[in-house]
């Protein structure tokens, strides 16, 4: 009985231990070591001021959740993108629809985009994804089409959090898989990325000027805890047998 309750105590330690990746940005005015350039800082455009990005994921979806310096309840404008190269085509750096012509230099191809929005003072959510198969961009799914392929929350909003779930087979992808990815935040088209995770330093100095992207930061889809747990219930048991 003891092995038994100790087996069930480390699968709940196991299942309890997974998180989130979580990837830090550097955050306020440029001269003062921030990424934000005073140009948009000195507006007070913090709702723009990209913080931190964690991305988790469980066996259908991949769970998105972009952190800015300020409320967003408190804006009446803002758009939050996610450009994702899952390397399954050559890709594709057009902004036009594949950036949702927004002056945007990714440096490389993007096999997808996620564009969100939050425009209406902070009280909804609304988002976008596209594909690029190689010769052209096409829309999988949007939240008004209600697919369920992409849906977010603005529950986080008062906190600065804008929320992302997209379902990632419809990306192609599936558990163990890599992909490589950037986030930037924007605004009316065809305004540049007004802060890019991917960089440490002012990715654009005004609105008329391209932003470029930096490296690209990864994920790889890891099995859910749930998942895990079953496997060492699995892996315990067979330790029992063999006693």
């Amino acid at each position: 009985m003891m092995n038994k309750v100790l087996g069930v105590c480390m699968v709940a330690l196991i299942a309890g231990a997974a998180t989130a990746d979580v990837f830090n940005d550097n955050v306020g005015n440029h001269l003062a070591g921030g990424d934000l350039h005073d140009f948009f800082q000195s507006q007070g455009f913090d709702h723009l001021d990209i913080v931190s990005v964690s991305i988790t994921n469980d066996t259908t979806n991949l769970y998105i959740d972009i952190t800015l310096n300020a409320d967003l309840d408190a804006t009446n404008w803002g758009k939050y993108v996610v450009g994702i190269d899952t390397g399954n085509n050559p890709g594709d750096n057009s902004t036009d629809p594949g950036s949702w012509n927004r002056n945007v230099d990714w440096g490389r191809g993007i096999t997808h985009f996620i564009g969100t929005w939050a425009d209406d003072g902070g009280s909804g959510f609304g988002g976008e994804l596209r594909h690029y198969d190689g010769s052209a961009w096409s829309l999988i799914d949007a939240t008004w089409l209600g697919g369920g392929l992409i849906t977010g929350s603005d529950a986080g909003h008062a906190a600065g959090v804008q929320s992302i779930v997209v379902n990632f087979a419809a990306m192609g992808l599936s558990i163990g898989d890599t992909f490589e990815f950037d986030v930037f935040s924007t605004g009316g088209g065809p305004d540049p990325g007004v802060d890019h995770l991917s960089r440490s330093d002012p990715s654009t100095v005004d609105w008329a000027t391209t932003s470029v992207a930096g490296p690209f930061l990864s994920y790889t889809l890891v099995p859910a805890p749930s998942s895990v747990a079953l496997l060492g219930l699995g892996g315990l048991a067979v330790a029992r047998r063999r006693r």
